[in-house]
């Protein structure tokens, strides 16, 4: 997979791998991709496989989401699909929905915004965290207001409301549907060749095309070059690069941690010039982030790189500051997310709530024990405390802690040989149960109750030592009832004279 020269920016034509010159196959596309590619082509319009689908064929892995350029404005994405949705409000993308739930993400070509158009991005950004901050306060379901009020100006990346609109306007300028009444009008962003789409991206890796009308592998930005030498780049100047989207950090590390790829030397030479701004990012963005490496199966790479870099107090606050001073604390998560990874490899994820409870469980561990009566409150308040800037929500940063309780409690049965199976009738319980197998025994265990499995064995009972417990699941000793006589009914009055 040599590319045909050394990439040089001066260089205008792009370098281009016909068919037979690099390892993409049709066969390895997802087969809606291919009737969405076709389709635009059919109608004479430029169709590409875009981003990290083109880099993970070309590495030979399997991609997790295949997105398509064209230079189809949304509205003639739209009239060609029946089953086409247009979501966002500066910058309108189209989702095509199959069978299953499935969605291909169809993008119109984009250029890197002008000093006015980034301003005009800043700005959007800055109002949606506005309204995520009053919707918050309203429901209470994320966090206190004073943590959410002001959200940064830093992150420019164009964040889309996902709200689907079957029927949008006619004209590309017209007034984009859902904006409240006296904000002044959305400034559209500018359109774009293949060219200036490419340039506009964050990583020469995800810049890659591939053509649907002549099979060939389109490189504007380097990329060919950076897969061959195994690192991540970003395009331009990382320092610009940073400023305008901090959040481009975190994709820096998350793609050098999941591919195992070095960071190009300047790449990694800004990062302690500009990580410092992840801080100031959207809580609600961060978390998303945050997520995509835990549910990908990319959280021990992607914590050990954070670390090195030092961005885990930066996203993570106090939280993130102790597993980066604490070198025994970070060794048992990096343990836990191994086998968390492991789970998501083979095809059985983690509930997230109980994903959560692992990346808390060694941070949480040594506070647990000094905490008295219910300890769910309190350690949900400790760990707000530490005032992590990924605005994990409430309900889930509850249940996580929740199922914490419950799992402390099963250690200590384990050395106690008491246990209040009553436990069993709470919603946590069964992932408690895994984690405190994968605590206790190192993996997470099989059957529907691992930590029963374990219980029994050592303590040779089906519910440990004691009487049996009752249907209700509640192993204390009940009194014996006793039953009560029924009051005698008095006798009647007698008809006899006394």
């Amino acid at each position: 997979m040599e590319p045909e020269r050394p990439f040089d920016p001066a260089f205008e034509a792009p370098v281009i791998l016909d068919r037979g010159r690099h390892p993409v196959s049709r066969r390895d596309i997802d087969p809606d991709a291919l009737k969405v590619l076709y389709r635009l082509s059919n109608h004479g319009l430029t169709a590409y496989l875009v981003g990290g689908a083109v880099r993970d064929l070309l590495l030979g892995r399997r991609p997790a989401d295949f997105d398509v350029g064209t230079n189809a404005r949304p509205n003639q994405i739209k009239k060609l699909f029946r089953n086409a949705f247009l979501i966002g409000r500066r910058f309108r993308l189209a989702h095509i929905k199959f069978h299953g739930g499935k969605t291909i993400e169809v993008s119109t070509f984009r250029r890197k915004p002008d000093p006015e158009e980034l301003e005009a991005e800043r700005e959007e950004l800055e109002r949606r965290a506005r309204d995520e901050a009053e919707a918050a306060a309203a429901a209470e379901a994320v966090t206190e207001t004073a943590e959410t009020a002001a959200e940064p100006q830093e992150c420019a990346e164009d964040l889309p409301e996902h709200r689907e609109d079957p029927e949008p306007p006619d004209r590309e300028d017209a007034p984009l549907p859902g904006r409240r009444p006296g904000r002044p009008p959305i400034k559209p962003i500018a359109f774009g060749t293949p060219r200036e789409d490419a340039f506009r991206r964050d990583l020469t890796i995800n810049a890659l095309f591939y053509d649907i009308a002549t099979f060939s592998v389109i490189d504007y930005v380097g990329g060919l070059e950076d897969l061959e030498l195994r690192r991540v780049r970003i395009i331009g100047d990382p320092d610009e690069s940073y400023a305008e989207d901090p959040v481009r950090i975190w994709r820096v590390l998350r793609h050098a941690a999941r591919l195992g790829f070095s960071i190009e030397e300047r790449t990694a030479a800004a990062i302690p010039r500009h990580r410092e701004r992840l801080s100031a990012c959207p809580g609600s963005r961060l978390f998303e982030e945050l997520n995509k490496d835990i549910k990908t199966g990319n959280s021990r790479p992607f914590f050990e790189a954070a670390r090195a870099h030092g961005v885990l107090p930066l996203v993570l606050g106090g939280f993130g500051a102790f597993y980066e001073r604490d070198d025994a604390a970070f060794s048992r998560l990096t343990a836990l997310l191994a086998a968390h990874d492991a789970a998501v490899a083979s095809g059985a994820p983690l509930p997230l709530d109980v994903a959560y409870a692992l990346l808390l469980w060694p941070w949480a561990a040594p506070l647990l024990p000094a905490l008295e009566g219910d300890k769910v409150k309190p350690l949900y308040d400790l760990f707000r405390e530490t005032k992590p800037a990924a605005l994990v929500p409430k309900i889930l940063l509850y249940d996580a802690v929740q199922t914490l309780a419950i799992v402390e409690q099963m250690i200590q049965a384990l050395e106690t040989g008491k246990m209040r199976w009553s436990l069993k009738k709470r919603p946590h319980y069964p992932g408690a149960s895994q984690l405190a197998s994968l605590l206790l025994e190192g993996s997470f265990g099989e059957g529907e109750d691992p930590f029963a499995a374990l219980y029994d064995r050592k303590f040779g009972s089906s519910h440990g030592p004691g009487p049996r417990p009752s249907a209700s699941g509640d192993d204390r000793p009940r009194p014996r009832r006793r039953r009560r006589r029924k009051p005698k009914k008095p006798a009647p009055p007698s008809d006899r004279p006394a």
